[in-house]
């Protein structure tokens, strides 16, 4: 055995030998590649600690393709847009007083640190995603553990409701295969299928069991069945000034077109940054500020598709970048119903911009 050992080291001689020099590139090319981002990012946040806002008004820009972004930051449309389809100023409902001042938005109930509304009215899988959506990006219901399957059962109670859509689509017939929406999460730490479920060969779409033996299980269904459901909200702080209140953030929609610099200058005015991403859910729930196709100026730079840099120095925890073939700050196309992807694009470009500050703060 001790002979062995210089016959390893010579190999690994040899070996950093004979590939030192793209090992150097290599880490020369990381270096700069993290430099270039610090850089960036500094210049564009940097200014000081008070300035008056100069930005230009403008209507709201559109485009139908993502070949024509470049020119879409200029493009007007007159149409008229709105914030949201329900205020989201939140109140919580009597006797689910959550702690804190923590609360869910107009509608919502505090149920075991979510919030959950119920419609009756039976719908698709697709329909009742779809009507989720128009209340401040909500989801169909999720289930993590067995205390919300419980509770769930409990807010359900004499609610007059056989089953109810989840937001959980299962592709096979074993629990990996299970995905909750947005990409949230799989059902391999807690699950309650029925017998036989997950099965994909009833359907990819499953719903929860509320009255009879079987009550507080999950079942395969076909997606075209029509049944009640239960649309799902994160609880956020009660803020008053705040009509895009979510997650504990409120979102500042500016109709100005401005360049980055100028925007993340004027949402530091605001004591906020221009909106940094976390989630697919976040994502959804900014798509529906808007309503028009166009798109705004997201708080970032990308170097390259996968390394994000937040200016609020918020980590990189979701990246839905489509394509950074045109520059490095990035902008996210805001069309209702599309899957709210971004791209990046010259940092001197003009467009609408959101900007993002901790809910229930005064500045």
């Amino acid at each position: 055995m001790p002979g062995c050992l210089p016959s390893v080291f010579e190999k690994w001689s040899q070996f950093l030998k004979f590939h030192r020099r793209i090992i150097l590139i290599g880490g020369a090319s990381e270096i700069i590649i993290i430099t270039v981002a610090v850089i960036v990012t500094y210049c564009l946040t940097k200014q000081p600690a008070c300035e008056i806002y100069t930005g230009t008004s403008s209507p709201a820009f559109q485009t139908s393709t993502v070949s024509s972004f470049t020119e879409s930051l200029s493009n007007s449309d007159t149409s008229p847009a709105s914030t949201t389809t329900e205020p989201l100023p939140t109140s919580s409902t009597p006797g689910k007083i959550p702690p804190n001042n923590i609360t869910c938005a107009v509608g919502f109930t505090y149920i075991n640190h979510k919030c959950w509304r119920l419609f009756t009215d039976l719908q698709t899988r697709e329909n009742a995603d779809g009507a989720c959506m128009r209340y401040g990006g909500s989801t169909l219901f999720s289930i993590r553990n067995e205390q919300e399957n419980n509770a769930m059962l409990g807010f359900m109670l004499n609610a007059g409701v056989d089953n109810l859509w989840t937001g959980l689509i299962c592709v096979g017939k074993t629990t990996f295969s299970c995905t909750w929406d947005m990409e949230s999460g799989t059902t391999s730490v807690y699950n309650s299928f029925a017998s036989e479920s997950p099965d994909n060969t009833y359907g990819n779409c499953v719903y929860f069991i509320i009255t009879g033996t079987q009550a507080g299980q999950w079942k395969s269904g076909l997606c075209n069945m029509t049944m009640s459901f239960v649309c799902e909200l994160p609880p956020t702080v009660h803020d008053k000034n705040c009509i895009n209140n979510y997650n504990n953030h409120c979102y500042l929609r500016y109709d100005d077109s401005d360049t980055v610099v100028e925007a993340q200058r004027f949402c530091n005015t605001k004591c906020a940054n221009l909106v940094s991403i976390h989630s697919a859910n976040e994502n959804r729930f900014i798509q529906t500020i808007y309503y028009v196709d166009g798109y705004i100026a997201l708080g970032a730079v990308a170097p390259i598709i996968d390394y994000i840099v937040w200016m609020d120095g918020s980590p990189q925890l979701y990246n839905n970048i489509q394509d950074n073939s045109n520059g490095t700050c990035v902008f996210m196309r805001i069309l209702w119903g599309g899957a709210g992807y971004w791209y990046t694009i010259d940092c001197v470009k003009r467009s609408w911009f959101l900007c993002k500050r901790p809910a229930g703060i005064v500045c």
